[in-house]
């Protein structure tokens, strides 16, 4: 696809999600039925490899799973789509992440998790050969250690490294130097840059990365690079549920990156894989094909990245700040 057969590289968390959409909530102590309910395979990193093999990109996930039934379910998946998984371990005593995810009929869902009891991975389970051989590096910074001796394989070998930043973690700022392409929600820049959007903007962009761009749902994102700040309306699509988007987001980015388009180019790109993956329910059911992002691409023209100029970034405001995990 691109000239190098390389495999994009994921490093991370997975999960098994079980979906349901619900008309209204019931009160305490009563029941509500679920319209339709599905389970699929999650997590941030392991969803942007299934967007990227979708776009037709080699990927690859590092991770683990626990050693029951639930992991199985993640591994099938990921395989299913094409993730090459000889990297993703088994905590045999261990349990696998899960996540119940209730969508209400306006596209918005309340998540429920449980971590799960799998061992994170360690640096000494990162295998530098698999980092050496990436085209691209992407960390949800989920499994830190990991992500951090992944990521400092990938700069000294010139690897560009993606992180999806959906919380401020303890440890986040001894990987943010490591990273060159930033991409967070609007809940990660505030907990990084406090309730100013374009200090926050700022801010980020001190740790070195290239770019900086924060994810704002219906209200499309901001990114900042080169010292310009570019706000990319979302596109306009149907929306039955919104889980996913960010790390779907995430894929379509890095795809741009591997097609070495400029940043602005690259946003508009992600913006059309997310929101095209809102159509149904999960994480990963509606993820497009090539083909869905090009016709939306050209459907919708007038969407496009805007230049702002310096009173119009005095002006920005978070909008959905409570959102990102």
């Amino acid at each position: 696809m691109t000239g190098d057969s390389r495999p994009v590289v994921g490093l991370g968390q997975c999960s098994l999600d079980i979906l349901g959409i619900l008309r209204d909530y019931p009160d305490r102590d009563q029941k509500a039925e679920l319209q339709d309910i599905l389970m699929q395979g999650g997590g941030p990193a392991a969803t942007a490899l299934v967007a990227l093999a979708r776009l037709g990109v080699d990927t690859a996930f590092v991770g683990r799973t626990g050693g029951d039934d639930h992991g199985t379910r993640i591994r099938n998946g990921l395989l299913a789509e094409g993730v090459d998984c000889s990297d993703l371990l088994v905590d045999a005593a261990g349990s696998s992440q899960v996540a119940f995810i209730v969508v209400d009929m306006e596209a918005h869902r309340n998540i429920f998790w449980h971590r799960g009891s799998a061992a994170a991975l360690t640096a000494a389970e990162v295998d530098p050969r698999r980092i050496a051989m990436a085209a691209i590096l992407h960390l949800d910074g989920l499994q830190l250690e990991a992500s951090l001796a992944a990521a400092e394989i990938a700069r000294g070998q010139g690897i560009p490294t993606v992180l999806d930043g959906g919380s401020w973690r303890e440890g986040t700022v001894r990987l943010l130097p490591l990273i060159d392409h930033l991409v967070v929600s609007e809940k990660f820049a505030r907990q990084a840059g406090g309730d100013n959007l374009p200090d926050a903007l700022r801010r980020l962009s001190t740790y070195g990365a290239r770019a900086v761009t924060v994810t704002m749902g219906k209200e499309g994102s901001l990114t900042m690079t080169g010292g310009a700040v570019y706000k990319m309306p979302a596109f306009v699509v149907r929306a039955v549920d919104t889980t996913g988007c960010g790390d779907v987001f995430h894929g379509g980015y890095i795809y741009g990156l591997l097609r070495a388009w400029d940043i602005p180019q690259v946003v508009r790109f992600a913006a059309a894989c997310a929101a095209l993956k809102t159509r149904a329910l999960g994480g990963r059911t509606a993820i497009p094909f090539l083909s869905e992002v090009l016709d939306l691409l050209d459907s919708q023209n007038q969407v496009q990245p805007e230049l702002l100029e310096d009173g119009m970034i005095r002006d920005l405001t978070f909008q959905n700040p409570g959102q990102g995990l």
